[in-house]
């Protein structure tokens, strides 16, 4: 029985929870009750508003209540003492934070109660800008109540809350552009910033990954072979030797709608925004990530709704290029957001003559922040394609820009993960054969699964056997999966055509007064094989 603590309050915290905070209570002289529970974006750690009376001093006051729990990030990767960083780093930008209140209470040897302020001080004169997001599109809140049903928004004014954000997060938060001396990032510790270790076995994006091992991928909305952000994100794509010098500063690590409080009465304040959830709070993380993360978030929820798939590569461009897109197509409150957090950034960045800088490390967040979408639950799978190709046209874009991003000549093998040359002999075969495969397909209404072993060649799988099983059925020759088509051996090295995108190892002469051999996997115009001689 708890006698410190509300009924509703301990029946929803749970007993061992429940037991601990009425001994606290007890110990203290105070009384907690329940105000109402939250939901806390993804979290699902128990987050509650409470009041608290302190039964000696005869006062009462509301704060939040969390139980927090230690992952395999240990005590200082929990969210209390990220808080406690953030806030004592803050500066003036601690108005925009809640404030600890109380020491952490341990529960057992892996939990701990924890309290904060309310941000702002008040719940009531405040609305997680997701509110604002679905006003403006006209979407029923979740759940709908009184209060938000009486918020009204415009696309200006949402885009003014979201600039806002941003220009505080940059210009108060993070400081000056700051990119430290002598401290340089490979391509792999970039995106490790941004999706952690989710490409490992067990993290959301490794199936992902296994079904894309190869350096590049096609797309059916591209027309040509684009990098893979996957072979990016493992060191594989880019020469070894590449790095960057990262802009970094103090970044919230997860900011999106759910995570930002707006003042929406007696009228919304774009400036009066409050942080919630700061358990990814780095002091000297990139700084391009949470712009990227807060405009991807808001498509993640609501892309479906927003923009038709014609016109996702429109929308894509835009976000690689927001200065230079035509982008009268696209919604407008879509294309006001991206252009004004934006010129939020750039005006940040742009005293420091680093803009250059920026504009490259922001292609990669988008491109690792896009990864993170596609590997989440959360994201509808109809988006999920969206996602991919953008990460894939980030870094495309990436090569395009920075003088030093030059391709690995040789693909750079991953232990246990990677085909070998000899698993992929039947790449080499399907490269030369696909007309006749394809024919021969379409005439026993198979296209759909020859297609398939396509899009699985430029993933660079091994389906060797499937390939042949496949060949035998339509009738064709047996393909020698592992050396490639006949007639190979013994071909002169004076000059020879290499595959053009470094997936198979295929390997072939020019007829005399012949054209160049073509590759018979990437898509629409086929692309010239290269010469070995340069």
């Amino acid at each position: 029985m708890t006698e410190n603590v509300a009924p509703d309050l301990a029946a929803g915290l749970g007993t061992q929870v429940a037991a601990v905070l009425n001994d606290w209570a007890e110990l203290h002289d105070r009384y907690y009750e329940l105000d109402h529970w939250l939901v806390n974006g993804r979290s699902r750690a128990p987050v509650a508003v409470v009041t608290e009376t302190d039964l000696s001093a005869n006062s009462t006051v509301l704060l939040v209540l969390k139980v927090l729990t230690v992952d395999s990030g240990g005590l200082r990767g929990l969210e209390y003492r990220r808080h406690r960083q953030a806030v004592a780093e803050a500066g003036r930008f601690a108005r925009h934070l809640s404030r600890i209140v109380h020491e952490a209470v341990p529960v057992g040897t892996d939990r701990w109660i924890t309290f904060q302020s309310v941000a702002g001080d008040t719940l009531g004169n405040s609305e997680v800008l997701t509110v604002l997001l679905r006003r403006m599109l006209n979407i029923p809140a979740e759940p709908e109540s009184v209060q938000t049903a009486g918020v009204e928004c415009d696309p200006p004014t949402f885009a003014a809350a979201c600039a806002a954000l941003v220009r505080g997060v940059l210009h108060d938060w993070a400081g000056p552009p700051f990119s430290p001396p002598h401290e340089s990032w490979d391509l792999p510790t970039f995106f490790r910033r941004h999706i952690f270790d989710q490409l490992a076995p067990g993290g959301r994006l490794h199936p992902w990954a296994l079904r894309h091992q190869g350096r590049y991928l096609q797309l059916p909305e591209e027309r040509h072979p684009l990098p893979s952000p996957f072979a990016v994100a493992r060191g594989e794509f880019f020469d070894p030797e590449l790095v960057i010098r990262p802009l970094v500063g103090r970044t919230h690590g997860d900011l999106h709608t759910d995570n930002a409080l707006i003042q929406v009465r007696p009228s919304i304040a774009p400036d009066a925004f409050y942080l919630i959830d700061i358990a990814l709070y780095e002091n000297r993380g990139p700084v391009t990530r949470d712009p990227a993360h807060l405009v991807l978030y808001i498509l993640a929820r609501f892309l479906e709704q927003s923009v038709v798939p014609a016109h996702h590569g429109l929308l894509i461009e835009l976000l690689l290029d927001p200065v230079g897109t035509q982008a009268d197509q696209l919604p407008r409150w879509l294309t006001m957001l991206i252009r004004q957090i934006d010129d939020e950034a750039v005006a940040w960045i742009r005293r420091s003559g680093l803009e250059k800088r920026w504009r490259a490390q922001s292609l990669l967040s988008l491109a690792a922040c896009a990864l993170l979408f596609l590997g989440r639950s959360s994201t509808p799978e109809a988006s999920k394609p969206f996602f991919l190709r953008l990460a894939a046209r980030a870094v495309a874009r990436y090569a395009e820009v920075e003088p030093d991003a030059v391709p690995a000549r040789d693909p750079v093998p991953t232990v246990g993960a990677s085909p070998t040359g000899d698993q992929l002999g039947w790449i080499d075969w399907l490269c030369r054969e696909w007309p006749q495969v394809r024919a021969a397909a379409l005439a026993r209404d198979r296209v759909a699964e020859a297609e398939a072993f396509r899009a699985d060649a430029l993933g660079k799988l091994d389906r060797a056997d499937d390939f042949v099983e496949f060949v035998r059925e339509l009738g064709g020759p047996e393909p020698d999966v592992r050396w490639g088509t006949r007639g190979r051996e013994g071909q002169p090295e004076e000059e020879a055509y290499l595959c053009p995108i470094d997936l198979c190892p295929r390997r072939e002469r020019r007829a005399p007064g012949g054209a160049v051999p073509v590759c018979h996997l990437t898509r629409d115009d086929q692309r010239r094989l290269r010469s070995s001689l340069g």
